[in-house]
């Protein structure tokens, strides 16, 4: 059936049942209409005109486009009119119907602006960037413009506080975030989701009990874009660049009546190049015994295909069911050609030789959820909940390829590896939030999560050489698990004013966490359990408190600031950490996960001053420590059955401690111009004690995020961002510095279209690099990430505010005067 048939079927429905409804004395055939302006005579669009006979509402009607309003079968009364737009105070107005007078103009009624909307409004234009505040940052993507025809690894590298290696992976004051979408887990990646997808990245550096308990290094949440205005918009967007690199990306949201759609389609292919070295020397008693030498190139291809819808509807005015799905599918393909040397203590060669490393992988992820909100005519009061299904199919077929050049005695010949994996994971997770506001500023809030993990993985690895006649099976790395992980949750949080400057949040949240492995292809259970009976109780409770001070600010200033905040939280291991998977290879190390690692616990305490400068800016200052057991941390050691092979995995150390100082300030220069300067110091002390050695490391680090954003003539927007990290120490010795630097120059033609030239990793600079430092060997390596690119991509919007989208104008109110008109503006209008 036409939809416009149906909508036109229960619009009539609806009018129907309302015009029969009771009226008291009057009959439901009056009529009042008349235009809505601002104080500069403009039309404002879509307020919401209500009729109010008592304490009921007897008809009402959205604003239209060009301000008129007009609302039919009214009782015969006296009637009180309220109009509510966004940003404007309530307007209110008695009038009367009679059957004398059964229409009334109510003429051009004038709205003046509400002041506490107009601070927020100036404050959110201060800060359209991004909006620092006492207890987090928000980074609103859509002003990044070098992150056009990128994802979002490319969003978290510009974003003040967050570093990204060379796989992808946030750190934030040197620990991993927990990355949320749209508030809750996913099995996507960062580079799997398209930068035109994401609305604002939230950064939350020590997030309260509401949150996951798993949060150790804060919580980075990405929000996608949904539309809440009637009507429809969207974008297009086209890119091409070096590396192979070219997207398309479209969306469309649309909002009629009840329902709130939103959709999403996109694809992106890239195939940046890459450069690594890896240096060795082999020690015994501190002297060397032998040296190897390596360098490779290689490429890493990618692409991605992704589609998102998402649906809301509003069952009533204060209940409303979320629907939504999305789909990434995508391939992996990487190619490295490796050169290699080794000499012996009097750099005689030894061996060499070249290696062809290739692998081919393909992903699949899909999200599914569904959702219920409840808001009650109590300000604030509301509950809602969801539950999200993510599922998640991989597959990395791998081989290895050795040329053995000879030397000194050591025969030429040939050797190859093939590693074939696979995996999956589906994880659920139900969580429930309710928040009750009471007098004075006092907030009662609960809730409850529970998350189920269910991971398998599977490699078979195969070798074989020269004198081989087929490949063997190679049991020592060849492995399959099954992994089970169960999280169950509830929270408990109070807040209150203690002064009218003072106030206080504090919480309790409890975590049960279990965790069953079995290594499927040799029979062998593992598990943890918190708590595992009465014990380990201190493991399952996390508390937080928050003590805040505000000083009084000026109409439309923002508020200065003083947070003191204390929490617990536990570090469970990531999927990469776990998995026994060869992760990187080259001809003398191995990088695999750790099946049996177990969560880290830490306790983290923060002073944060938020000291805004007027309209010139803000300073963000933050004061941290973060004391941890249970360090998770790598760590490299020489194969047992071939000591000239490293083998990096993940253990669990014995403790860490760390404090640091964190400014953010940003600053508006002059007209048009915006910086943003980030800058982190922080020292840190871990220990760990493995293969009866034990390590204890101490330094301090840095890093800083520069970025800055002008105007120029002719609708021309320059960008430019920099980024540095330092030295930070690991319990083996410590990374290497990093450095990266992007320019950006976007030409707006009209409102809906523009277009960006970007180019990104200028000094080819960009990657992660580490120096082992042990009694058996030194060794540095570092792995280039994504080289110098440049890119150009097109983008047009769309879109009109309508809600009217499918049914039939009406011609609005008629333009004439009705003799006894009471009150309103006579005085023309727009």
């Amino acid at each position: 059936m036409d939809l416009r048939i149906v909508l036109l079927f229960l619009s009539v429905s609806s009018l129907s049942a309302f015009a029969q409804r009771p009226s008291g004395n009057g009959m439901a055939i009056g009529r009042a209409y008349g235009r809505v302006l601002d104080a500069d005579k403009k039309p404002v669009a879509f307020a919401t005109a209500s009729v109010l006979l008592g304490d009921s509402v007897v008809g009402g009607a959205l604003v239209q486009e060009n301000g008129e309003f007009d609302i039919p079968k009214l009782p015969l009364r006296k009637l009180h009119l309220k109009i509510a737009g966004m940003g404007y105070a309530t307007l209110e107005k008695d009038f009367t119907l009679s059957m004398g007078m059964p229409e009334q103009d109510l003429g051009n009624l004038r709205m003046e602006a509400d002041a506490l909307v107009l601070k927020a409004a100036e404050i959110t234009k201060e800060r359209a960037t991004q909006v620092l505040q006492v207890d987090r940052r928000v980074y609103n993507v859509e002003k990044d413009i070098s992150v056009a025809g990128g994802d979002a690894t490319d969003v978290m590298k510009n974003i003040p506080g967050l570093s990204v290696d060379a796989e992808g992976n946030v750190a934030m004051r040197g620990k991993s975030p927990t990355v949320f979408v749209d508030g809750r887990p996913t099995t996507m990646t960062l580079d799997q989701i398209p930068a035109s997808d994401i609305e604002r990245v939230e950064v939350i550096t020590n997030p309260s009990v509401i949150f996951d308990a798993s949060s150790t290094g804060g919580i980075v949440n990405v929000v996608l874009k949904k539309d809440t205005k009637p009507g429809y918009n969207g974008q297009v967007q086209l890119g091409v660049g070096t590396n192979q690199r070219y997207n398309a990306n479209g969306s469309l949201m649309m909002r009629q009546g009840k329902s709130n759609f939103n959709l999403s389609l996109g694809f992106g292919h890239g195939a940046p190049p890459g450069t690594s070295y890896n240096y060795r020397t082999d020690l015994a008693d501190g002297l060397p015994t032998g040296y190897f030498r390596q360098n490779a190139t290689g490429s890493n291809d990618h692409l991605r295909q992704n589609a998102r819808l998402g649906w809301d509807y509003q069952l009533s005015n204060r209940n409303t069911i979320s629907l939504s799905q999305s789909v990434n599918i995508g391939t992996r393909t990487s190619l490295e050609d490796q050169t290699y040397t080794s000499t012996d203590a009097a750099s005689n060669v030894i061996g060499s030789g070249t290696q062809h490393n290739t692998s081919d992988g393909r992903y699949t992820n899909l999200t599914s959820r569904a959702g219920f909100k409840r808001t009650t005519t109590k300000p604030g009061k509301e509950w809602s909940t969801d539950l999200t299904f993510n599922l998640g199919d991989r597959t990395s077929p791998a081989r290895t390829q050795q040329f053995n050049q000879g030397g000194d005695g050591i025969l030429p010949g040939t050797s190859f590896q093939n590693r074939d994996s696979k995996g999956d994971d589906q994880e659920w997770t139900w969580q429930l939030d309710v928040a009750d506001p009471y007098a004075d500023g006092r907030k009662l809030e609960w809730g409850f999560k529970s998350n189920y993990d269910q991971s398998s993985s599977n490699m078979d690895v195969t070798y074989g050489n020269d004198t081989l006649s087929s490949a063997v099976r190679d049991t020592g790395l060849s492995n399959a698990f099954n992994i089970d992980t169960w999280v169950n949750a509830g929270y408990v949080n109070w807040s209150t004013k203690l002064s009218s400057h003072w106030s206080m949040q504090s919480g309790l949240r409890v975590e049960q966490n279990m965790m069953d492995a079995k290594r499927a292809d040799k029979n062998i259970d593992f598990s943890y359990r918190y708590p595992d009976g009465t014990k380990d109780i201190g493991r399952i409770l996390f508390p937080a408190v928050y003590l805040s001070r505000k000083w009084d600010a000026e109409d439309g200033a923002l508020q200065r600031e003083l947070q003191v905040n204390v929490s617990r939280k536990v570090d469970r291991p990531n999927f990469y950490q776990l998995m026994p998977f060869i992760m990187s290879t080259d001809a003398r190390s191995y990088r695999i996960g750790n099946p049996v690692l177990r969560p880290e616990l830490s306790t983290i305490a923060e002073v944060n001053h938020l000291l805004p400068f007027g309209e010139k800016g803000n300073w963000l200052s933050s004061v941290y420590g973060r004391f941890t057991t249970d360090v998770i941390t790598s760590y490299t050691s020489p194969l047992a059955s071939d000591p000239n092979i490293l083998v990096t995995t993940f253990v669990n150390g014995e403790q860490n401690q760390g404090f640091g100082w964190e400014n953010t300030v940003k600053l508006t220069l002059w007209k048009g111009s915006e910086v943003t300067l980030n800058g982190n110091v922080q020292w840190t002390q871990i220990g760990l004690s493995q293969g009866g050695t034990d390590y204890l490391n101490t330094g301090v680090s840095f890093d800083g995020k520069a970025n800055l954003s002008q105007k120029l003539p002719k609708d021309f927007t320059l960008q430019v961002n920099g980024d540095y990290d330092g030295p930070s120490i690991i319990p083996q010795g410590h990374t290497l510095e990093r450095y990266s630097m992007d320019i950006s120059l976007r030409k707006q033609f009209s409102k809906r279209f523009f277009m960006t030239a970007s180019a990104n990793n200028i000094f080819d600079s960009r990657g992660w690099g580490s120096m082992y430092e042990t009694p058996s060997f030194q060794q540095e390596g570092f792995r280039s990430w994504g080289g110098r690119e440049f890119r150009i991509n097109a983008s047009w919007r769309f879109g009109k505010q309508d809600t009217q989208l499918f049914r039939k104008r009406s011609t609005g109110p008629t333009e004439r005067t009705v003799p006894g008109r009471s009150g309103g503006d006579d005085g023309g209008g727009e």
